[in-house]
């Protein structure tokens, strides 16, 4: 049986719709019982089987259409565990107020602290990380912002399990596994207001080049000639565009920024002839700059990097902030997950394909990003390497420097015929949870049985095509569905 969990409400009573989603999910989470990996709690528990995650917000939206879904067809709605509890009537919540608050601690580098100190039961990336963040990820808790200058210490209030400080004394080094769980398409979203003096355009078309040139800081104002030949309506004789560009980016370290830079270093990593990022006459190539994804062109070093269009940062974490720094910015243009740019008032230009067949926009008729992650391929060949468990090919987006016969698994840009500046969101659960080792310790050690239950139960849902299914409905793609028994056999295996 494989049937939406939309379809299933629109045709069902509620409890019909609980019973079957309790048949079906039930059948995923035991589909595994001879696995030592399986743990011994028991499911939908709101006393103590609550969980959280934290990281990026690239896939904010997915996750809350999983969590939903999860907990209204497997559990029905639950008991709040206090007052306040911001996982409600849900068993499980991803970036919580807490961690929204400011936007300081989500975002895909606050993913990766937050699985390194062991703050939440699982994090999200969309980076997804270096080979060297993965080893750390890898070894003593903690480790990972304390090389970088960071602490694991968290002045905000994690709503469940576990409990500061952060990382426990008996939490241990353990594999971490990387989980793919849905795909984005990163849209360039445009704010014309008060740019043009004849009318506003309400559509635009980017070449690879010219993707380039305008995140590069070469194009100064929007009736540049190149764009102009492109989108003639920019031009003196119709909307007559002549605003200056301001090229809004990311405060935080953050996975459309790689996405995007992957993108530019696939279609124009020479960057030839710019007049921006140009450093004792050496033009700044992009791979340059995706080694630090918050650095741009004429970003760190103003006025000493040749000529360079205005660029300002988002006021805080996330795509939400991104997204509202380009909304305030006329003339601006900026990039956020699909979900997140949506429904905002900007213009989210379409961009020439792979192919040179057709520009194309970021969602398919207003709805699924427009992605096809079919050409992407998982890492290695086995269910381990599937999760990013075999440092020899994994998901780091430096994958194919540190393995030079590999690929960068977790690129899905400039491919194929569809929108070519796409990216998957990532969920970090550690190996070993299903229980804690004979001395009490354990890569989180805190979490209780059925706490591990949930987390277990929950991703088995997530690697499902009911799951899967939701996607396209907010925004995201699907996972091609030959990835899903490999991910969730990876995932079984080693939990």
């Amino acid at each position: 049986m494989d049937i939406s969990v939309l379809q299933k409400r629109i045709a069902l009573g509620p409890l019909a719709v609980l019973a079957v989603g309790l048949a079906l999910v039930s059948g995923l989470v035991f589909v595994s019982t001879s696995s030592a990996a399986v743990p011994g709690g028991v499911a939908c528990q709101p006393t103590d089987g609550k969980i959280s995650g934290r990281g990026a917000t690239y896939q904010n939206e997915a996750e809350l259409d999983f969590i939903a879904a999860y907990t209204s067809d497997y559990c029905g709605n639950v008991a709040e565990q206090f007052a306040g509890d911001p996982a409600g009537s849900n068993m499980l919540v991803y970036n919580y107020p807490a961690a929204e608050a400011g936007n300081t601690y989500t975002g895909s580098s606050q993913g990766l602290i937050a699985a390194s100190c062991r703050t939440d039961a699982y994090a999200g990336t969309s980076l997804p990380y270096t080979q060297a963040q993965l080893l750390e990820l890898n070894s003593t808790p903690g480790i990972l912002p304390t090389n970088e200058g960071k602490t694991c210490t968290l002045p905000i209030t994690v709503p469940f399990t576990p409990q500061s400080p952060y990382p426990n004394s008996n939490d241990i080094a353990a594999p971490i596994m990387t989980i793919p769980v849905a795909g984005s398409a990163v849209a360039l979203a445009v704010n014309l207001t008060g740019s043009c003096t004849n009318g506003t355009p309400t559509s635009l078309e980017f070449t690879p080049l010219e993707v380039s040139r305008l995140y590069g800081g070469d194009y100064l104002t929007w009736n540049e000639p190149e764009l102009v030949a492109t989108n003639p309506e920019l031009g003196p004789s119709e909307d007559n565009c002549t605003g200056a560009i301001t090229r809004v980016v990311r405060t935080d370290s953050s996975g459309p920024a790689v996405i995007l830079k992957n993108y530019l270093e696939s279609v124009d990593e020479a960057r030839t002839g710019s007049a921006c990022g140009v450093v004792s006459s050496v033009i700044q190539v992009w791979s340059k700059y995706y080694k630090k994804n918050t650095e741009w062109p004429g970003l760190q070093h103003p006025g000493t990097e040749g000529t360079c269009s205005s660029i300002v940062k988002s006021a805080a974490n996330g795509n939400a902030s991104e997204i509202a720094k380009v909304v305030a910015t006329n003339g601006g243009i900026g990039f956020a997950d699909l979900a997140a740019a949506t429904g905002q008032g900007l213009i989210l230009a379409d961009v020439e394909n792979a192919t040179g067949s057709n520009f194309v926009g970021p969602s398919a008729g207003g709805g699924a990003a427009n992605c096809n992650f079919n050409v992407v391929s998982l890492p290695g060949t086995t269910n381990e390497s599937a999760v990013g468990l075999t440092t020899s090919d994994d998901w780091a987006y430096n994958n194919h420097e540190a393995n030079p016969t590999k690929v960068n698994h977790s690129n899905a840009t400039d491919l194929g015929t569809k929108y070519p500046i796409c990216g998957l969101g990532f969920d970090l659960v550690y190996t070993g949870l299903h229980a804690n080792n004979g001395s009490g310790q354990g890569a989180i050690a805190p979490l209780t049985s059925d706490q591990r239950r949930t987390l277990y139960s929950y991703f088995n849902f997530v690697l499902s095509s009911t799951a899967q299914e939701l996607l396209p409905l907010d925004n995201y793609a699907s996972l091609p569905s030959t990835w899903l028994t490999k991910l969730s056999k990876g995932f079984r295996e080693h939990f």
